[in-house]
């Protein structure tokens, strides 16, 4: 299927693994150019080699913890000086530890809060400028 992403630039968070991975899977299949990122390097070179023996395409990798401001500022210039522009972020985190609504306390309220809201709107900040 051509869904028109020949060449497009894609930025996935989280995607060392899981979903975040199969995403990048489906971009490069489509000839897109991806970045990954995700905070363990060692965790993105294996899902860049896994990835180019699927698809024939090597995406890039950047170590990012996307809960910390520099962090996304710097993925967001290696993405752009790698790939030229920006044209597509996937934000996608792994999301806040398992338990039930009266086992969380403030702390943990708020790392969800970071990590699946704010980091994104921090991401999208960095990105918009680009389009």
């Amino acid at each position: 299927m051509d869904l028109g992403l020949k060449n497009k630039s894609v930025l996935i968070l989280a995607s060392g693994s899981g979903l975040g991975k199969a995403i990048a899977g489906e971009f490069l299949k489509e000839g897109a150019s991806v970045v990954l990122a995700g905070r363990t390097e060692e965790k993105l070179a294996s899902a860049a080699a896994d990835l180019e023996k699927l698809t024939g395409s090597r995406p890039r990798f950047h170590p990012c913890d996307i809960t910390k401001v520099e962090q996304i500022k710097d993925l967001v210039a290696f993405a752009s000086e790698t790939s030229g522009s920006v044209d597509i972020l996937v934000n996608n985190a792994g999301g806040p530890p398992a338990g039930t609504f009266e086992s969380f306390g403030d702390e943990a309220w708020i790392g969800a809060f970071e990590l699946t809201l704010l980091s994104y709107v921090r991401a999208i900040r960095e990105v918009l400028p680009l389009a």
